[in-house]
C-alpha cells in the first residue's frame, strides 16, 4: 500500500450504531461546501472510497458509484477528476454511504471491515480542502431500511425500503476522524489499493412515462425491456402535495409459474408467457411529499428536489420485467414524470466474433453469440459475478469459464487479473485451500473450486506470458495440490473424502438434477470417494506442470506429471466397470445411478484415456453410440455451466467426434432461444415448469433436502414450503402430526448425521389431472451420533403422499415401515 494514504483520516458519524433491527445496514449521508473565485483550469482530482459502499455527487450531478468491492486483503479507492462539475462560488460536494453492519450474516456478496468509514484524499498536494476530516458534515439516515425479510433474496440484502415520510429535516453534525494508528506496524484495517478494473460503461433505455395517475387510485404495470439488464434506475415524481402514497419495484427475469424452493428452484417456460407470474425481489419507496422537501434538498442529490421527489437505489438492479405497484393516497395526486434505467457493464471491447456462414442455421448460431456476450458481460461488474441476479459472487469455477471467454471474445484480462488475485487472497494455509469465493463476508470452502483457480492461473499465463505476475501464485498452487496429495489412499492411490472436514466443506461437482440439492454423485457419500475428484487432480496437475516446465523448474514439473499418471492409473484400477469409469469406487457401484458423463469426459480430459479408447468411451457415453461397455442404468449429464468441458473432451479425443457432435450439442441451447432467453441460464432446470418435473424427482429432491444435505436452513425452508401443515407421518404404529415432525427433524439433525445409500423409487402413481400422486421408496440409510459416533444401519419402506396446493406440491403424508 502506498504509505502517503496513511496520510489521510478515515471519518464517520460519532454517533454510529453497527447494528440494527430488521436491516442489513444502514445509510448515512457526507456533505462538505467549497467556494472557488474560479474554477480550476487542471484537473481536481480526488481518491475516494467507503465501507461499504459510496455514491458522489458534486453541485447535484451523480459523479461515481464506487468502490469495487474489496476485504481485508485489498480495499479499492477511485480516482476522479471532479473539475468539470465545479463551478464559480460556493459547491455542494456530498456523499451517500451504504454500511452493512459487520457482525451480521446479511448481505454474503459485500465484504466488510468491523469498522465503517469514508475516505477522501486529494492526491498530489492539490488544495481545496476536500480532504475528509472533522471538517465534513455527517448526517444518519432515518428513513431506510436494507431489506432482509424477502424470501427471493438470500444473498445481496441491498433492496431498500424508504419511508421518506420519517425524516423531514436531517440533523447535520461534524464527522468524527476515527483517529486510527497508523505507526509502530499498525495500521487502518483497510489495505488501500487504486482499481484493477476500468469504470463502468453505460446507455440509457428509458421508457416512456406513465401521466396523470389519478387520486385515490391502485396501479399494476408490467415492463418489459428489449432483453436482460444490469441497470441504475431513477423514478422520477412531481413531489405530491401530501405523504404517505407508495410504489413498489419487482425485479424479474422471467414469467414463471410458483417456485419449487424459493429462490433457488424456480419453474420457468417461455420467459415472455405473461399467463404466468413476475416474481422476484423487491424495493419500496413511500413518498414524503412537500414536507420531505427540506431534508431531500439538504442532502443534494437532485438539484429540483423541491418540486420533484426521486426514488433512485444505489446499487444496480438486474431484470428483464419491471413490475410497478403504485398505491395513490386519496388527498393527493401522483404524477410519474420518468423512468431512466441506465444499463452499467465493464467496458468489453468484444472483438471476436463466431460464424458457421454455410450452415442453415447461421442466424441461430448469431443469436446465441449475442446471448452469450450479454451473458458475459451483465455477469462483469466489480467482479466476475455468479450471477447479478442472485448472488454477485465471484466463484472460482465459474471464473475460469468467464475469463476463457473473456480472451476469446476481447483479449481483455484486467478483470482476469484482479479475480486471480483476490480468489488468492482467500487461501487458508491451515486448510491448504482457497475459499471457493471471493471477496465475500461469509467463509466457504468447496475443495475442487481450488483446482479450478490453479487451472485458471495457468489459463492466464498461457494467454498473457507475464512470467512475473504467474510466478507469485506458484507457492499456493503448490499448497492446493500438496491437500489433494495428503487426501490420497496409498492402498487405492485415488484420492479420498476428507471425512474430517465433511460438515465444513462442500464436495460440490455439479448442479445436475440427479445429484441435487448439493450437487454431489450419491456414490460420493457411500463408497467415501469421487472419482471426479482424482481426475481433476490429474487434469489440474499437468496443467500446472506445462507452466512450471516454460518457467524454468524442470524438475517440480516432471513430479507432477508423475503424480497426475499415478492418479489416473488408480482411477483405471479401481473406478472402472469395464471401460466406463463410476462415479465412486466401482466394487460398490450402485449400476442404476453410478455413471455421469462427468467421469467420461474428465477421463479423456485428465489422461486416463486416450486415442481411440477416449474415442469409444465417449462416443458411447455422450452420442449414445452402442458398444457393449455397460449393460444397465443411463449416464448422468452434465449442466450447461459446464458442458464447455464436454467439447473439450469431444475435442481432445480426436477424430471426428467433435464435428459430428457439435451441432446437436447446442440444442438445450436452441431450446432456451425458443423459450425467448436472452441470457443463458446455468442448467436446464431453470427452464423447466412445475409439471416437467416427475413426483419421483420431487420426491427424491425433498428427501434429500430434508434429512441428508448437511445444512440445516436448507432443510427448515425444505418443512416450511414444501410440507403442508396437514402432514400426518407414521412410522410402524406411531403416529405424528406436522408440529411434531417439525422440531422432532430439526431434534435430529442436531444430533446425527444422515447418508443416504439407497433411495429407490418402488412404484408412483402420478396424478394423470395434476402434478400430485404417491410413490413408493426402499430407503436405505446409515445414521452417525453426532456425540458417540456410533453408526446405525436402516431399511425403511416409505410411502410419500403429494397433494397439489395453492400451485405447489406438498407433502402431506409418509407412512413408514422401518426394520428393526
Amino acid at each position: 500500500m502506498d504509505a502517503t494514504l496513511l496520510d489521510t483520516e478515515w471519518i464517520w458519524h460519532p454517533d454510529w450504531e453497527d447494528r440494527g433491527s430488521n436491516t442489513a445496514g444502514r445509510f448515512v449521508h457526507f456533505r462538505k461546501f467549497i467556494t472557488l473565485e474560479d474554477v480550476p483550469s487542471s484537473e481536481v482530482k480526488i481518491q475516494i472510497t467507503a465501507d461499504t459502499k459510496y455514491q458522489l455527487y458534486v453541485n447535484s450531478m451523480l459523479i461515481h458509484t464506487g468502490p469495487v468491492k474489496g476485504d481485508q486483503h485489498l480495499w479499492f479507492y477511485d480516482e476522479l477528476d471532479i473539475q468539470p462539475f465545479l463551478k464559480p462560488g460556493r459547491n455542494h460536494i456530498a456523499v451517500r454511504v451504504l454500511r452493512f453492519f459487520h457482525a451480521t450474516k446479511w448481505a454474503t456478496s459485500f465484504p466488510r471491515l468491523p469498522i465503517p468509514g469514508l475516505f477522501v484524499r486529494t492526491p498530489g498536494g492539490q488544495g481545496l480542502g476536500l480532504q475528509s476530516d472533522g471538517s465534513w458534515q455527517a448526517a444518519l439516515d432515518e428513513s431506510t431500511k436494507l431489506r432482509i425479510d424477502q424470501r427471493e433474496d438470500d444473498f445481496l440484502h441491498l433492496y431498500e425500503d424508504v419511508d421518506a415520510s420519517k425524516q423531514r429535516e436531517l440533523s447535520w453534525v461534524p464527522a468524527k476522524p476515527l483517529g486510527l494508528p497508523k505507526s509502530h506496524g499498525l495500521a487502518p484495517p483497510w489495505v488501500l489499493s487504486p482499481r484493477m478494473i476500468p469504470f463502468q460503461t453505460g446507455e440509457s433505455v428509458g421508457l416512456e412515462a406513465i401521466q396523470n395517475i389519478k387520486t385515490g387510485s391502485s396501479h399494476h404495470l408490467e415492463l418489459q425491456g428489449f432483453h436482460h439488464l444490469t441497470a441504475m434506475l431513477q423514478f422520477r415524481f412531481q413531489r405530491p402535495d401530501a405523504a404517505g402514497s407508495s410504489i413498489r419495484i419487482t425485479y424479474s427475469e422471467s414469467y414463471e409459474d410458483e417456485p419449487r424452493f424459493i429462490p433457488y428452484l424456480r419453474c420457468k417456460g417461455d420467459r415472455t408467457d405473461t399467463s404466468k407470474k413476475l416474481l422476484g425481489p423487491q424495493d419500496q419507496y413511500t413518498f414524503a411529499g412537500h414536507a420531505g422537501a427540506q431534508a431531500a434538498s439538504s442532502l443534494a442529490y437532485n438539484a429540483d428536489a423541491a418540486d420533484a421527489e426521486t426514488f433512485a437505489p444505489l446499487h444496480f438492479r438486474t431484470f428483464r420485467f419491471l413490475t410497478l405497484d403504485i398505491d395513490v393516497v386519496p388527498d393527493s395526486d401522483l404524477i410519474m414524470s420518468g423512468l431512466e434505467i441506465t444499463t452499467t457493464n465493464y467496458p468489453l471491447n468484444v472483438r471476436g466474433n463466431f460464424s458457421v456462414p454455410s450452415h442453415p442455421e447461421e442466424a441461430t448460431y448469431q443469436t446465441a453469440w449475442a446471448n452469450s456476450v450479454r451473458t458475459l458481460t451483465n455477469c462483469m461488474y466489480d467482479c466476475y459475478e455468479d450471477c447479478p441476479f442472485y448472488e454477485q459472487l465471484q466463484y472460482a469455477m465459474d471464473v475460469r469459464s468467464s475469463c476463457l471467454f473473456t480472451y476469446a471474445a476481447s483479449g481483455d484480462d484486467r478483470m482476469a487479473r484482479q479475480a486471480i488475485i483476490q480468489l488468492h487472497n482467500g487461501y487458508r494455509p491451515g486448510v491448504g485451500l482457497l475459499a471457493s469465493r471471493g471477496p465475500a463476508h461469509q467463509l466457504q470452502i468447496i475443495p475442487h473450486f481450488s483446482l479450478f483457480w490453479i487451472c485458471t492461473v495457468a489459463d492466464h499465463f498461457q494467454h498473457a506470458g507475464d512470467a512475473t505476475f504467474t510466478r507469485q501464485f506458484l507457492s499456493t498452487c503448490d499448497g492446493i495440490l500438496e491437500a489433494f496429495a495428503r487426501r490420497i489412499d496409498p492402498a487405492l492411490g485415488i484420492v479420498a473424502s476428507d471425512a474430517a472436514a465433511v460438515s465444513s466443506f462442500w464436495d460440490f461437482v455439479d448442479w445436475t438434477e440427479e445429484w441435487r440439492p448439493m450437487g454431489i454423485p450419491p456414490a460420493a457419500r457411500r463408497t467415501g470417494y469421487q472419482t471426479f475428484t482424482s481426475f481433476l487432480y490429474a487434469y489440474t496437475l499437468r496443467a500446472a506442470a506445462e507452466v512450471l516446465a516454460k518457467l524454468g523448474r524442470p524438475s517440480v514439473a516432471e513430479e507432477y506429471l508423475e503424480r497426475a499418471e499415478s492418479a489416473v492409473r488408480g482411477t483405471r484400477a479401481y473406478c472402472r466397470v469395464r471401460n466406463v469409469f463410476t462415479d465412486g469406487l466401482a466394487s460398490t457401484a450402485d449400476h442404476d445411478q453410478d455413471f455421469s458423463q462427468h467421469n467420461q469426459i474428465w477421463a479423456v480430459l485428465s489422461g486416463a484415456v486416450s486415442g481411440a479408447e477416449a474415442r469409444d468411451l465417449l462416443a458411447h457415453s455422450i452420442l449414445g453410440v452402442s458398444t457393449g461397455t455397460k449393460t444397465s442404468g443411463t449416464f448422468t449429464k452434465p449442466s450447461m455451466a459446464i458442458s464447455f468441458y464436454t467439447l473439450r473432451a469431444l475435442s481432445m479425443a480426436g477424430g471426428s467426434l467433435y464435428d459430428s457432435a457439435f451441432h446437436e450439442f447446442w440444442n438445450p441451447w436452441r431450446s432456451q432461444l425458443a423459450q425467448n432467453l436472452t441470457t443463458w441460464c446455468e442448467d436446464e432446470q431453470t427452464t423447466m415448469s412445475t409439471q416437467s418435473q416427475s413426483l419421483s424427482q420431487w420426491v427424491t429432491e425433498l428427501n434429500d433436502a430434508l434429512f441428508i444435505q448437511p445444512n440445516d436452513e436448507i432443510a427448515l425452508k425444505a418443512a416450511e414450503e414444501q410440507v403442508d401443515p396437514s402432514l400426518v407421518v407414521k412410522i410402524n404404529h406411531n403416529v405424528y402430526t406436522y408440529d411434531q415432525f417439525k422440531p422432532g427433524l430439526q431434534y435430529a439433525r442436531s444430533t446425527t448425521t444422515s447418508i443416504q445409500d439407497k433411495f429407490s423409487i418402488i412404484l408412483a402413481w402420478e396424478n394423470p389431472e395434476k402434478p400430485d400422486g404417491v410413490v413408493a421408496v426402499l430407503s436405505k440409510w446409515r445414521v452417525k451420533d453426532k456425540a458417540t459416533g456410533k453408526e446405525t444401519e436402516k431399511t425403511n419402506v416409505i410411502l410419500w403422499e403429494v397433494k397439489w396446493i395453492d400451485g405447489k406440491r406438498k407433502l402431506t403424508g409418509q407412512t413408514e415401515v422401518e426394520a428393526v
